[in-house]
């Protein structure tokens, strides 16, 4: 949601309904973007270019028991200014490259690694640098593969691998850092200056620049552009601090194709903003914004920023995260098909770059996660459906929609609450002439197993009758103005309100105490709330009506003294992360917490869930969201969706049946709409479209175990939930690009969904392998081949676009419930996709689905794997063991247990729990017997397609019926044949 003019009627999306892009700036319109961009060009421009930077060889200082060292670096335009360098490697090969200034008018911002990091990184005892004449290096791996080099003069880092450059950082000197300083310093350093030709290597044939200009004009250019004051629209930007950007050049010589750097409604692989083949005009921006309506195909900055990419080739992935708080802009361009270029230009900050050196993505996932963290494990409802709507309007009208859902048996699982439930929009304070019971409604809610989501956003109400404003007022808790004495004033949903500031360390535990479901003394808190409500954070980029760009002005003042332009894209995380704090501490046995948020940065995964924001009801919208999750999935943000049916707009039932198959394949899966729109609950559609989404539900349900599984992987490891097809096939060239289809973790399981309109078909690329693959519903076998192949699979509008890959054990659960925990004793259906080899192998996951007792070694963790019984034999082995008791080590996230109990308190609750079918695809022939400890069992054999067989048809199936086999115990079914 954003400003009050959003209010319109949206009968239908037409053209009136866009982003006004005139609120939010481009490059052009920021001085330090343009400066950086200026610079850029200028190197282009000259080809004797030299950056300014170097390193004093003689401050060289080795760490004597670590694989880090530190050292000055001059700057030949700026002498008298002093700057400092801390090169280390971790434990894990991270490279981390910071650069500061030393000694200047004020400390640059240096604590955005500290919010976005788990914990400080240990750097490797092990691994040595040398120091030699023209600079320091290290090599390190396995095989010694891997070399770090910092070359002297200019300064630039090179990582490389095998000899050959993975990624080079100022290799085109376009590092920068604006250090502090005053008018009068710069009006002095003016006088009678001389100029030199400083930076540029001449000769005769070299370009003489800019006349008789001060020495710095060949590299900062000849005006103070921006340096001072800014004015965009009605605003303006006081600057006081002065110039004080940052930019970097980080290229990556032999990687043609870069990801990541969400979020921004575009492509997976990322379009080139410079350069020959440009599709962008202005660099890809870092920048929390309230864009509603945003465009569908655009470098504009979104809801949040994670400053990390991927660059990835057949040969390897290289990564970086670039731990900036502030606004940035990214240029990417390409030099050949083979190499990427990428330019950074941040407002303010110190340089503190990690290297990722791969050389896989299941690496760089691990390398980046270990560094901010994997995504939380959800609470298992909250992998269910999501019902939500600007605003369900009363406890009687939450009730109606309930027994809706239930009289037409749709399952879902949570129903949400917009700001209109709260008194003049002061959140935790219900509006009694609506909701007069609100305990009492959330537990009629809670009674069938379903749960609230209620939102709390950042602004309060100024007015002392609201108690929240007024303990946050008295504490000294709230974001100062540019004086660092008034408290900030803004304007949003509340009317005049205060924004708390949570890097204020007063705010974390007051905030918490709020959440309380119990009287705590003198102290307000939320009584009327249950422990099992879950949060809704909106509005904290954050989003303010009358500020520059919808949001605070950056000279605003936090704790510590900092503006809010060093940290603002950090702001929206830290309020997500207290929240998800709090909800977590209102039981003294912590539940996990579901707290969704619209703003994130780097570790944001840690806390929660996000969603893409406003987005319209329009088929581009659709597609470009599918794009942005698995954007933010490979950012290590896993728990992400789209809301579905776009925010904005009646959809037509057609468009809202296919956001249903892009929602029950999105991790997070929500559906919402706007104030002034039709209602669109799934049970008001007309047949056949009201029985279509029910379906589609049903399957989502069913497969709740591989999402579950999915996140216990993504939690532990780091991998995404959702993964597109360089991920899961590193090697195949022809997906890198690809982003309209992908896996669903390691269950083998492909999807495409529709997102065009009249589709009755679809195209899936089948990996570059000599493997089979299974249409989940049909079973018709697609053999693909090692150069990879298209295929075209019916897609009418009740049909999603679903494959098995061959070699998968899938387990899903098949008897339709109305909310998930409903489903906790239910039996599992294992699909036995067999490989053209004869094999598979699949995983289940299981536990509570609330506490977090699995840390304690309270779950199950199952390996299934079905095995040829002899060399050539025709038949199969099936068999489940204990994956938990073979690592337990890597069995759940946050904690290395060193043993695991196969009879734990959990797995004891579900020993009942039994496999009730297993169906078994491309068996070559009509078994002779079915066996289970030498019992023969009951099944049925439909002949067809072996799945050696390399030609298309409908797979042999084979249905073995209620073995009778608990899902906790080792067994083994034996088919023979």
């Amino acid at each position: 949601m954003r400003a009050l003019s959003s209010l319109l009627v949206v009968a239908a999306i037409p053209a009136v309904l866009a982003v006004k892009t005139n609120d939010f700036k481009t490059c052009s319109q920021a001085g330090f973007c343009r400066r950086g961009r200026a610079l850029s060009a200028r190197a282009a421009e000259n080809p004797s270019w030299r950056s300014p930077y170097s390193v004093d060889a003689s401050s060289v200082a080795l760490s004597p028991d670590q694989a880090a060292f530190t050292a000055g670096v001059k700057s030949s335009i700026y002498p008298d200014v002093k700057f400092s360098l801390d090169v280390r490697i971790h434990d894990d090969g991270v490279v981390r490259v910071r650069m500061d200034e030393v000694d200047g008018l004020r400390q640059r911002y240096n604590e955005a690694a500290s919010w976005a990091l788990l914990e400080e990184p240990k750097v490797s005892q092990k691994i040595q640098w040398s120091v030699g004449k023209d600079g320091v290096r290290a090599a390190y791996g396995p095989k010694n593969d891997v070399q770090v080099d910092v070359s002297f003069e200019p300064l630039k880092v090179t990582l490389r691998r095998d000899g050959k450059e993975q990624v080079v950082l100022n290799s085109r000197g376009l590092l920068h850092m604006e250090h502090f300083r005053t008018k009068e310093s710069v009006a002095k350093s003016k006088e009678g200056m001389e100029v030199p030709e400083e930076g540029l290597d001449t000769d005769e044939n070299a370009q003489v620049v800019l006349g008789a200009l001060p020495r710095t004009a060949w590299f900062e250019g000849d005006s103070e552009d921006g340096w001072w004051e800014e004015t965009f629209n009605s605003f303006t930007d006081p600057k006081p601090r002065g110039p004080e950007s940052l930019s970097i050049d980080i290229d990556f010589p032999n990687h043609g194709h870069v990801y990541g750097i969400p979020q921004h409604a575009t492509r997976l692989d990322l379009p080139l903003t410079t350069g020959e083949g440009a599709h962008y005009t202005d660099p890809y921006r870092l920048y929390n914004a309230d864009v509603f309506e945003y465009l569908a195909d655009s470098t504009m900055s979104l809801y949040g920023s994670i400053p990390v990419m991927y660059a990835h080739s057949a040969d390897s992935t290289i990564g970086i995260f670039n731990a900036i708080g502030s606004e940035t802009w990214i240029d990417i361009g390409r030099p050949s098909p083979k190499s990427t270029t990428s330019h950074w230009i941040s407002e303010t900050g110190i340089l503190d770059i990690f290297v990722l050196p791969g050389p896989t993505p299941a690496d760089i996932f691990g390398q980046y996660t270990r560094l901010t963290g994997t995504p939380a494990l959800p609470a298992h409802w909250a992998l269910g459906y999501h019902q939500c709507r600007w605003n369900y309007i009363s406890s009687d009208d939450v009730r109606a929609v309930q027994k809706r859902f239930d009289e037409e048996d749709i399952p879902v699982d949570v129903f949400w609450l917009d700001i209109e439930y709260a008194e003049d929009h002061k959140y935790f304070i219900w509006d009694k002439r609506h909701f007069p019971d609100p305990v009492d409604m959330i537990k009629d809610v809670e009674a069938i197993e379903r749960k609230m989501v209620v939102i709390v956003d950042p602004h309060l109400k100024r007015t002392d009758d609201y108690p929240v404003y007024k303990q946050a007022k008295d504490l000294g808790l709230l974001v100062k103005k540019g004086d660092g004495q008034t408290d900030y004033e803004g304007w949003c949903w509340s009317g005049s309100s205060a924004w708390v500031d949570f890097f204020h360390p007063g705010s974390w535990d007051w905030w918490k105490s709020l959440f309380k479901v119990t009287p705590q003394g003198e102290q307000w808190s939320w009584v009327e709330s249950t422990v099992n409500t879950g949060i809704w954070n909106d509005m904290n980029e954050p989003s303010i009506f009358n500020g520059p760009e919808i949001s605070m002005p950056r000279e605003s003042i936090h704790h510590g003294g900092w503006e809010h332009r060093d940290l603002h894209n950090i702001n929206g995380m830290l309020f997500h992360n207290l929240t998800s704090q709090a909800a977590a501490a209102r039981t003294d046995l912590p539940k996990r917490p579901f707290v969704l948020t619209r703003s994130f940065y780097a570790g944001s995964q840690r806390f929660g869930a996000m969603w893409t924001g406003d987005n319209l009801g329009t088929w581009d919208h659709m597609a470009v969201g599918v794009k942005m999750v698995l954007a933010n999935n490979i950012a290590g943000f896993s728990f992400a969706g789209s809301d579905v049916g776009g925010f904005f707009g009646n959809p037509e039932p057609e468009m809202l049946v296919r956001w249903y198959g892009v929602g029950v394949f999105s991790p997070f899966f929500r559906a919402h709409a706007h104030i002034d729109t039709k209602r669109r609950e799934p049970f008001l559609l007309d047949e056949p479209y009201k029985s279509i989404v029910r379906d589609m539900l049903r399957l989502r349900y069913s497969m709740l175990p591989v999402w579950y599984t999915a996140f216990r992987e993504a939690s532990v490891t780091g991998l995404p939930v959702v993964r597109p097809h360089f991920v899961v096939f590193p090697h195949d060239e022809n997906g890198f690009s690809l982003d309209d289809q992908f896996f669903i973790g390691s269950s083998g399981l492909l999807v495409k969904p529709v997102t065009q309109k009249g589709v009755t078909e679809e195209t899936v690329y089948l990996p570059a392998e000599d493997q089979v693959y299974y249409d989940y519903f049909n079973h018709n076998v697609y053999p693909s081949t090692s150069k990879g192949k298209e295929i075209t699979v019916p897609a009418e509008l009740h049909q999603i676009p679903l494959l098995i890959r061959g070699g998968s054990i899938v387990s899903t659960r098949e008897r339709p419930r109305r909310s998930s925990p409903l489903m906790k004793k239910d039996p599992f259906t294992l699909r036995v996709a067999l490989s053209n080899d004869g094999i598979a192998r699949g995983e289940l996951y299981l536990d509570d689905g609330e506490t977090y007792s699995h840390r304690d070694g309270k779950f199950i963790w199952r390996e299934f794997i079905a095995e040829k019984p002899a060399k050539k034999s025709k038949g199969v082995r099936i068999s489940s063991r204990d994956l938990a008791a073979q690592k337990p080590t890597e069995a759940v996230d946050q904690v290395a247990l060193a043993t695991y109990d196969s009879s734990n308190d959990f797995a004891k609750n579900v020993a009942d729990v039994r496999v009730e079918k297993v169906v078994v695809l491309g068996l070559m022939t009509k078994p002779s017997s079915v066996t289970t400890g030498g019992k023969e069992l009951q099944w049925t054999f439909t002949p067809g397609v072996a799945a050696s067989a390399k030609q298309e048809g409908t797979a042999s199936e084979l249905v073995i019926k209620d073995p009778k086999l608990s899902i906790t115990s080792d067994w083994e079914i034996l088919v023979q044949a």
